[in-house]
């Protein structure tokens, strides 16, 4: 009862039919006759196309032009024409930044900041969430304030290890901060899931 499918093959392939001798040019021309070949359309010679695209290429110069124009006097009206220095000039020493420590606090800094930074540039502020998430970043300009503070304070007496450590626990604060505002979130968002689903029942 049951076939070995090569064998199978092997029988029906000797079997095949020979088609008839022009065979294939009747079928092209029948296809022919009932789909004939549509009429390319012709290339207009100049004409409207030839203007539209000139026009598109100005448009685009023009705009390329403008961009380059504004970006150019926008920098020359931020830069003062005239520096007055005022009489009474007092030496003013840079902020230290964690970063200009060493290169092993720059990683730390730029670690906890673009961790903070990437976790509110994905919030969805919602009419629901949007008290909390204030309140949020109240906090987080709070720490930020502290933080330059502390970075003045390293200007004015130097760098010591109390206050590079103040400094690091004030960017693990902003994450640890972030890591609640997710959780608190999340949280409100499965309540309203489960309210909603309650009320659909």
């Amino acid at each position: 009862m049951a076939q070995d499918i090569r064998e199978l093959i092997k029988s029906e392939s000797g079997e095949q039919e020979q088609l008839r001798e022009g065979h294939l040019s009747r079928f092209e021309q029948l296809l022919e006759e009932r789909m004939p070949e549509e009429q390319k359309p012709s290339k207009p010679k100049g004409g409207i196309f030839l203007w539209m695209k000139i026009a598109a290429v100005l448009i685009i110069a023009g705009g390329i032009v403008m961009m380059v124009y504004n970006n150019a006097f926008a920098k020359a009206e931020d830069a003062p024409i005239v520096q007055a220095t005022p009489e009474n000039t007092e030496t003013v020493e840079p902020e230290i930044l964690l970063s200009a420590i060493s290169p092993e606090f720059k990683k730390v800094e730029d670690y906890y900041l673009a961790s903070v930074n990437l976790e509110i540039a994905r919030l969805e502020i919602t009419d629901d969430n949007k008290e909390l998430i204030d309140a949020f970043m109240k906090q987080l300009s709070d720490l930020d304030a502290e933080y330059k503070s502390l970075n003045r304070e390293i200007t004015e007496s130097g760098v010591s290890e109390e206050m590079v450590n103040a400094m690091i626990e004030n960017l693990k604060l902003r994450v640890e901060l972030m890591i609640k505002l997710k959780a608190k979130l999340k949280e409100m968002k499965n309540a309203a899931q489960q309210e909603a689903a309650i009320q659909t029942v």
